[in-house]
């Protein structure tokens, strides 16, 4: 089996259904757009199976799922769709995701928690309780009563190229987010003396995967990090006790809390110091040794 296919002569031929569209039809488009590129995509809107019969791929229409390596059909509207293990319907744009993305599973799995889930969800019409995704904006690019009909080709166009353009800085953003884990993942396999310090030479976004490696490793538990910020300061923060709470592990000292620069230097004896927030769960320094320092104390204070 061969996704994408093979390009004729530069371009590939995708039949969607016409009439109102919504963001499972023009997320197809994007993804089609992006794997060949946005002015690649013939893009065909009809209900003719005719018509349909001379498309590479025909999505969420048809209500067929049928992958060879001359053609791709994917549909939810026939009995028997696909549902998912978390009780989600499969939709166009998801099974085509599920395709594309085959060989990148973190990356699928990622995608789905961020927006294909609840994209195939509202398309299928459940109410999973899941949050608002990022391409609602599609259903005001549907023509108004008062536009005329002829211009809805044009209005899928204009609403695929924006979705493309979200599609592809989410697929940035996930790309981002897998290797910050794999380094953070490393960072934690590789701590030397100080085994509950976690020190990291970027500013990765880690909360989770940390979290995530002390329930799972509660004996070698990582307490603080040290990360340089978007500013080229250095920050200590605590590591929450798990997701969605500001309970650490270990708060910072108490006499720093609230205190900033020669006030903050003078209580932790620390030059370098910019402030420490009054939870207790940030401090930043100006240089990755000021606050590897403030660090080393902060985890050998006693409360």
């Amino acid at each position: 089996m061969r996704v994408p296919l093979k390009a004729e002569n530069g371009k590939i031929r995708l039949g969607v259904h016409d009439g109102s569209f919504h963001p499972d039809d023009v997320l197809c488009a994007a993804l089609l757009m992006h794997l060949y590129g946005k002015d690649a995509v013939v893009i065909t809107r009809t209900r003719d199976r005719e018509k349909l019969k001379k498309q590479d791929y025909v999505l969420d229409v048809g209500e067929e799922d049928l992958v060879t390596q001359e053609r791709v059909c994917l549909d939810h509207h026939q009995k028997d769709s696909l549902v998912r293990p978390n009780g989600v319907k499969a939709a166009a744009c998801g099974k085509l995701a599920d395709l594309v993305f085959r060989d990148e599973e973190d990356k699928l799995k990622l995608l789905r928690e961020v927006f294909l889930d609840a994209v195939e969800a509202e398309d299928n019409g459940q109410d999973l309780g899941l949050a608002p995704h990022p391409f609602s904006f599609v259903d005001a690019m549907n023509l108004t009563w008062r536009e005329d009909p002829a211009r809805g080709d044009g209005q899928f166009d204009l609403a695929a190229r924006m979705a493309l353009t979200v599609l592809e800085r989410l697929l940035e953003t996930a790309e981002a987010r897998l290797e910050a884990e794999r380094q953070v993942l490393a960072a934690l396999e590789d701590r030397g003396e100080d085994a509950s310090l976690l020190i990291l030479d970027k500013p990765y976004p880690w909360k989770e995967t940390v979290i995530a490696f002390n329930a799972a490793h509660p004996e070698r538990k990582a307490i603080l990090a040290v990360t340089p910020d978007s500013l080229g300061r250095w920050r200590v923060q605590t590591v929450p006790v798990g997701k969605g709470t500001f309970r650490s592990e270990k708060d910072l000292p108490a006499e720093w809390a609230g205190l900033r620069e020669e006030a903050l230097e003078a209580a932790c004896g620390i030059r370098g110091a910019v402030f420490c927030h009054t939870a207790r769960f940030l401090a930043v320094f100006t240089t990755r040794e000021a606050a590897l320092a403030a660090a080393r104390k902060a985890l050998e204070t006693r409360e």
